[in-house]
């Protein structure tokens, strides 16, 4: 048996591959790069920034979730993780008692200080270095819109896992979540 023929061009494939590897080798870099200097994994560190960008009155878990293109169980298990270091609390919103905000405490907005510089530094080196303007320019104004287009469409936050024994496997773009 032979290998399932592609149902993409070459061009398709080739451009696939670039967007896939480029991003998954600069963010093992990064990773590898916050967990060495503060500690914390990539997802954890730009859930920091989510949470930090709005500052002293904190974000809705679900916007969290919904910026960042992941599950509420997995961003409530992160924010847990964050918690337990003093990076950030969690609150009931006053308008809202089925939401919650998180908020980032002085010691995670120390922690973000110590970070970005690093991871700044490089996603520059090993990204922006390496394009002209121009291709910086054209390839966000592609990803932009195909973005755009994505976010569209229900948002993964929205997802629920499916129960191993009632539900079947569902393909679809997050792989191991199920829409419910």
């Amino acid at each position: 048996m032979g290998t399932p023929e592609p149902s993409i061009s070459a061009d398709e494939m080739r451009a696939w591959a670039a967007l896939f590897e480029t991003s998954n080798i600069v963010q093992y870099a990064a990773d590898r790069n916050l967990r060495d200097s503060v500690g914390l994994t990539l997802a954890q560190f730009e859930i920091l920034l989510r949470i930090g960008e709005a500052g002293t009155d904190g974000r809705r878990m679900t916007d969290v979730a919904d910026a960042l293109t992941v599950s509420r169980s997995g961003l409530t298990y992160q924010v847990g993780q964050l918690e337990k270091k003093g990076l950030v609390r969690r609150e009931p919103a006053p308008d809202d008692e089925r939401s919650v905000i998180a908020q980032i405490t002085p010691a995670g907005l120390d922690l973000l200080r110590a970070g970005v510089p690093g991871y700044v530094s490089l996603v520059r080196e090993m990204l922006f270095d390496r394009l002209s303007h121009a291709d910086l320019m054209t390839v966000t104004e592609i990803l932009d819109d195909v973005r755009k287009q994505l976010k569209e469409q229900p948002k993964r936050s929205t997802f629920r896992r499916a129960s191993r024994k009632t539900a079947p496997a569902v393909s679809g773009a997050s792989g191991a979540d199920a829409v419910g």
